[in-house]
Parts: C-alpha cells; structure tokens; sequence
C-alpha cells in the first residue's frame, strides 16, 4: 500500500511539470509558452513546424517562466522542452490569421467581402474569433457578422435600450448605464429607449433592401427577434407569422393590451395605420387584426378602427365591419371614464351655471335684502353696526328653501368636479411617462402616486412574475375586482375569487378563470403563455390613483389643485376660500327666511330671469335642468363648437321663454 502511495506521489509530481500552452493560436499573433514545476534556470525549446525548425530560451523562477512567442505560418507545431534529464514535448495547433477588418465608408469590410451600411455614427467593430460584432451609437442593434468574410448567417442583438459602446465579451454598455452581455440580455424587460432611436433600424432595413443584401432586420442565433425590432420593418411586408410573434413578444415583455399607449407610440402606430390604409384588402385586414389583438387603446385607434369598418363594409364585407366596430368599443371600454377634458368642460358647465343662479338671485332678491337691512345701515353699512344680525340677513337668506338648496348643491357639484379634475390631471400626467405611457407596468415604481394599498397592489402586480406575494399588501385596499383577482393569484385564496365577482362580475380575466366565457384577448393571452387574472385596465389604474388621493386627502388636501399648476400657496388660498364659501352654503340652510320677503317683479329682474334658462323655476327645482343645457351649450360655443352649443342653448331657451312667458303673464 504503501508503494502505491508513493507511484502516485511521482505520477503527480511529473505531471505537475512540463510545458503549458493555451488551446489554440492565429498566425500572426503571440502565443504564451509557459513552464511549470521546474528549478530556476534557462532552458531551451525547439520548435518544429511548417517553416522549419526554431530554437528559442525560456527562463524559469521559482514561480515558472512565461516566453511570448510568435508563430508565423499556420499548422502543426511540435513544441519540446529540454531538462536536466528529462524532455517535455507539447503539440499546437495554429490557425491562419482571419481576414482583416476595416469599417469603411461603404461598409464593414471583412476579408476580401464589404457589408453596406447606411450613414451613421458606427461604432469600432469587435472582433472575437467567431465574428465581428458592430454597433451604432444610440440604436438598440448589435450585428454580428461572419468572421471569415463568407455569405455565412448574419446576426443582430437588440438590446432594451440603445448602444453606448462596445466592449470585450462580447458585450454591450447601454445608455443609462448598464452592461450586458450578448448572450444574456434580458428577455422579459421592455424597450425603455425612445421611439426615434428606432429609426436607424429602420434606415439600415430599407438600405439593405435596396442593396440586396437582406429583405428584413436579421434575427438572433436562435432565430428570435424583440417586437421593437418588428416596429422598425416596413409594416406591409410583416407577414402572419411575424405580427404574432410581435404581439407574444409584447404580452411576454408585460405589454397589456388593456393598458393605453401615450402619444410617443405615435412613432410606429402612425406609420402602421398608414400602411393598412394604402395597403390592399389583405394587408389592411392583417394590420387592422394585429393592432386591435395586441395594441387596442394605440394613439388615434378609434378614428382608425372606424374608417377600416367603413373600408372593409364598402368592400361587401358587413360582418367584418360589425366585428371590428364591436371589438373597438370593447376596448374602449377599458379607459377611464373620467378626462380631464370632459372634467374641465363639466367645471366650466357648473360654474357658468352657479354664477348665473347667483346673478338671478342677487337681483331677484336685494331689494327685499335693503328693506331688512334699513334700520341698521344698510347692505354694507351693517357689516359695523351689527354684524351678527348682518349674518342673519344674508342675501341667500331671502331666497326659498329650493333656491338655497340648488345653490348649494351646483356649489358643492363644482368643488366636487374641481377635486376630481386635478386628480385625473394628475392621474394622465403620471401615465404620461414612461413606463406607464407604453401600455405596460413593468419597471414602474409608483412614487409619486399617493401612498396606500391600492399602489402596493399595483407595485405587487409590476414585481410579477418573479416578486414575491405578500397578502399584507393587499390589507385595506378598495374592493376593485382586479385587486381581489391578484390577490387570488398570489396567495389563492378562494375568497378572494368569489370578492373580485362580487366587485364587478364582467371583469373579463375573471369570467375566463371561472369559466363563463372568453373575450376578443383572452387567446391573445394563451397563446403568449401570460397569466391574465388580476391585470389592471386603464380605467381600474385610475380607480385606484383617485381612491389614494381620497385617502391621502388630509395629509396634503391641495395636491390635486396643484397638479392643475397653482402654486401650493395659491391653492391653499383656494382651499381656505373654498371653505368659507361651503360653510356660508350650510349656514343659509339652516336660516329661517326672513318675514315678508317678495321677489323683485320689476323691469331689471324681468330681463334678467329672461336670459337665464330655468329662471322661473329654481324653486321647483327642476328649472337646473334648463340652467345647465344653457351653460353646456354655452361652453361649448365658446370652445369652438357653435353648432353643437348653438343646439344645446336652443333647446334650453325655447321652453324657458314658454315658461317666462306664462310667468309674467300670470
């Protein structure tokens, strides 16, 4: 036994000595001739190979010896190591030297081969002894070209965000920071980069279709391509196969297609609305299919979707037209249905219409305020002498309990409206920028949405699907059916299923888990491999921004008046005045009206009621309906609709003037 241990002892020691050469070498280039395990001294190496045979010296340490040697011609070279006693052979293998590679203003020679390139700030080509690898600077888009120069496969790496530089690995650094390399960029992120940067991909597709070199962008090694690479082709030369392989691409990176893509999408989108539109009938159709399967709520996709049904009805095709009609306001359906726009036209609406009751008021009722008010100065001298009493005598005091009451009510309508349309101005400014604006939540933090559970459920639904569930996230969140659907899907539990069909039975993710039923985007989800349970609409985003500004309304009440653009201190100057002017609503609710109050009946009174709709009835109530035709019509004038204003003020006006009529002639 013991023999054995020392045969091994000498085995290893002789083979811890010897040559050391690396697997492979170029002609042309140095090589490391390496020597270990030997005493310090010189040693001589003959080199034997195809030009003949070579002697050169390696010097050794006690930590071994380095010799840089160059090989000039390619072949088979037997290397020997002479010792004290004992000789050390070693065979190398060296290649001929590859092409040479040169970027020109042509293109990227490679050997004896010129590649085309389009103009362009072309980074310094990396070449690895597999390929030459190019860049340009600020396009997602690394080509990898053949490295011996041949018509071998061509390539392409398209990162998430466009190429800064460059380096060994190969790999590539991005703008914003970040290095990856090309074998590992990331295939669940979506393209952070803006939409021009897409334009080189587009230029060096059309360039080398009109060179001949390839008909579209190539792919991957293993034959796959990110959709923005899809969104640089032509769009009419995308084929069935390729536009569902753009729109998997887009739900597995977490595009949604519930979610609304901003005006930046405009960059693509307009380019393929306008190929559906000059393309013939079956690229039309393709296109028109694509865009409504994974990209509903793109910018100008109602206006789209509406002239393709008219196209495709004119063509004899009415069930077509009907199905994209149908599926169009499906989606739809999907978006808040609060805007600013609309909240900004129904402010405008209550406010026309609270002055014009106030106006009315004021004159149908001072002159029945300066009789209360003789024997005590007066309507301002009273203010001094007995400013209690003054508060009894308010001018809203003199009006009936109707009058009061709709006062009240428009002003309390109008700060409502006021509330909520510096929530959805806030809520549209957040979803205005990335990466909210691209239809996906991926890569979203949420910090400036107010705090509170409904953003830990949307943060919880962003983590997916690597994030971890943690069901205290969803403690005390607003009953929304996605949110109890998430919460099924990550703790399942039971309950949470049967709360989001409580919530709203028609959530379309939850009809398809329990089996009543698909939508028009239910496949479009299966066939990506996404779970869909527990997405969030656009409208349901905006659902849980306002209920957080509800719930964050004590700690900063004027955030929602400065997303409108007041300054805080401004807005809080608001918010005090506000207040003043509701607690005088609720203190003129609770007077009694004073004793022998008439309205005014004289010529000034009569003129106004005249041209303020609903005038003879405020007290009944009913006369607001009129009053807030005749203010819409008017904002609508006023914004640029006069044929639409001039309708809504006439249908206001012809019965008020019937009524007016019947009043004063009573």
């Amino acid at each position: 036994m013991r023999r054995l241990w020392i045969l091994g002892w000498l085995f290893a020691a002789a083979l811890a000595q010897g040559l050391v050469l690396p697997e492979g070498a170029v002609a042309g280039r140095p090589v490391e001739l390496a020597a270990q395990g030997l005493e310090p001294g010189a040693y001589p190496i003959e080199i034997a190979g195809p030009g003949g045979t070579e002697v050169v010296t390696l010097v050794t340490t006690e930590n071994g010896g380095r010799l840089a040697w160059t090989p000039d011609a390619p072949g088979r070279y037997v290397i020997t190591l002479f010792a004290p006693g004992a000789k050390y052979h070693a065979e190398l293998e060296v290649a001929p030297p590859p092409p040479p590679v040169a970027l020109e203003a042509e293109g990227l020679r490679i050997g004896s081969r010129t590649w085309p390139l389009p103009p362009g700030d072309w980074l310094a080509p990396l070449e690895t002894p597999d390929a030459v690898y190019l860049a340009q600077r600020g396009a997602p888009l690394v080509l990898a070209f053949p490295r011996g120069g041949e018509r071998g496969p061509l390539f392409a790496f398209y990162p998430h965000l466009p190429v800064e530089e460059l380096r060994e690995g190969p790999a590539v650094s991005l703008q914003g920071g970040g290095v990856w390399p090309l074998a590992g960029l990331p295939a669940d992120r979506p393209y952070a980069g803006d939409w021009s940067t897409l334009e080189p991909l587009h230029v060096l597709a059309q360039f080398w279709r009109d060179q001949g070199v390839a008909t579209r962008l190539p792919a991957g090694p293993g034959g796959y391509r990110p959709y923005w690479s899809f969104l640089a082709e032509d769009p009419a030369r995308l084929d069935e196969r390729d536009l569902a392989a753009w729109g998997r691409d887009l739900l597995r990176r977490g595009h949604r297609p519930e979610l609304v893509w901003g005006e930046g999408a405009r960059a693509w989108s307009d380019r393929w609305q306008a190929a559906a539109r000059r393309g013939d009938e079956a690229t039309a159709r393709r296109l028109t299919e694509a865009l409504l399967r994974y990209a509903p709520l793109h910018p100008g996709a109602a206006a789209f979707f509406g002239e393709m049904a008219d196209r495709f009805a004119a063509a004899g095709d009415p069930a077509a037209a009907l199905r994209l009609r149908t599926l169009a306001r499906q989606a739809e359906a999907q978006l808040p249905v609060l805007r600013a726009n609309g909240l900004e036209r129904a402010l405008a609406t209550l406010a026309l219409a609270y002055l014009a009751l106030v106006l009315v008021l004021g004159v149908r009722y001072l002159p029945a305020q300066r009789r209360s008010l003789a024997n005590w100065g007066g309507v301002w001298g009273s203010w001094v002498r007995n400013p209690l009493r003054r508060f009894r005598y308010l001018l809203f005091a003199h009006a009936g309990w109707g009058e009061r009451l709709l006062a009240a009510l428009l002003f309390f309508a109008a700060v409502a409206v006021l509330w909520l349309w510096g929530g959805v101005r806030g809520f549209e400014a957040e979803t205005a920028r990335p990466p909210l604006d691209r239809a996906t939540l991926v890569g979203a933090s949420f910090d400036n949405w107010r705090a509170g559970p409904e953003r830990a459920v949307l943060q919880a639904y962003a983590a997916l699907p690597g994030g971890a569930a943690d069901p205290r996230a969803f403690e005390g969140a607003a009953p929304l059916a996605f949110v109890e659907a998430l919460r099924y899907r990550l703790t399942g539990d039971p309950q949470a299923l049967l709360a989001a069909y409580r919530a709203e039975a028609v959530y379309p993710p939850l009809h398809a888990a329990l089996g009543l039923g698909d939508d028009a985007w239910s496949e479009v989800y299966r066939t990506a491999g996404v779970e869909r349970l527990g997405t969030p609409r656009a409208r349901d985003l905006c659902r849980a921004y306002l209920i957080g500004s509800l719930r964050q309304l004590t700690v900063r009440p004027t955030r929602n008046l400065e997303a409108l653009g007041w300054s805080s201190g401004a807005a809080w100057a608001l918010l005090v005045a506000l207040a003043a002017w509701a607690l005088l609503h609720l203190w003129v609710l609770l007077l009694p009206r004073p004793r022998g109050t008439v309205r005014a009946a004289g010529t000034v009174a009569r003129a106004f009621e005249l041209l303020v709709p609903g005038s003879t009835s405020f007290g009944k109530g009913w006369g607001v309906v009129l009053l807030l035709a005749a203010a819409y019509g008017a904002v609508r004038w006023i914004l640029g609709d006069p044929t639409g204003g001039g309708l809504w003020l006439a249908a206001a006006y012809l019965p008020h003037l019937v009524l007016w009529y019947g009043e004063v002639h009573r």
